[in-house]
């Protein structure tokens, strides 16, 4: 198995290590075979935070017990759908669960869904669950935003067509706004029409 070093900004971008030698805050990379395995963020010297990604035939109290002088740690479970990845998160401070949550990422690596789950019901917060639209060049065109009951509530456009439909009271696109949106087809987008389902069928 072959292990490779790599360094991100907090915001889990690649860097190079000539800008991570300017940074405070940044995050080391363990890659083998070219899948990430865990991402260690560091404060000015010092390891805060942990990311693991869990292999099936690993235990999370085995994790958590091995990195114990972590004092947040994030386990990442990955499992490919088609040409799409889901990603269960489950975070725990202290050795206690204290947030979970879904990604899911397209086959360019962008992610298309996220939504946070509740610990104790086990629930999805549908009012907090996102689902993202890209162009063809990879650039995060539309962010959509759900309700209660996971039905669309609004869209948020970076489309420069939609900015004349914009001003200081209006940052966003309700239901009966959409089908008037030039560069727009509604209809073609049933993935984005509510939040479920997870995966794109």
């Amino acid at each position: 198995m072959a292990t490779s070093i790599s360094y991100e900004n907090e915001f889990e971008k690649a860097i190079t290590l000539t800008q991570m030698d300017n940074m405070e805050n940044y995050i080391k990379v363990f890659s083998v075979d070219g899948l990430v395995k865990r991402k260690e963020e560091h404060k000015k010297g010092e390891l805060i935070y942990l990311i693991y990604y869990k292999d099936t035939n690993e235990s999370i109290a085995n994790i958590l017990s091995e990195n114990n002088s972590i004092r947040t740690i994030e386990i990442r479970e990955r499992q490919v759908v088609g040409s799409y990845v889901q990603v269960n998160e489950s975070e725990y401070v202290d050795g206690v669960l204290s947030f979970r949550g879904i990604s899911v990422f397209d086959s360019n690596g962008n992610e298309i869904y996220t939504s946070p789950i509740d610990v104790t019901t086990n629930q999805h917060d549908y009012e907090e669950t996102n689902k993202y639209f890209y162009d063809d060049n990879n650039k995060k065109l539309y962010i959509f935003w759900y309700g209660t009951n996971g039905q669309f509530s609004n869209m948020m456009s970076y489309n420069p067509n939609h900015s004349v439909y914009l001003n200081e009271f209006k940052q966003e696109f309700l239901l009966e706004d959409l089908p008037g949106l030039v560069d727009f087809d509604w209809a073609s987008m049933g993935y984005y029409h509510s939040a479920n389902p997870i995966i794109p069928t």
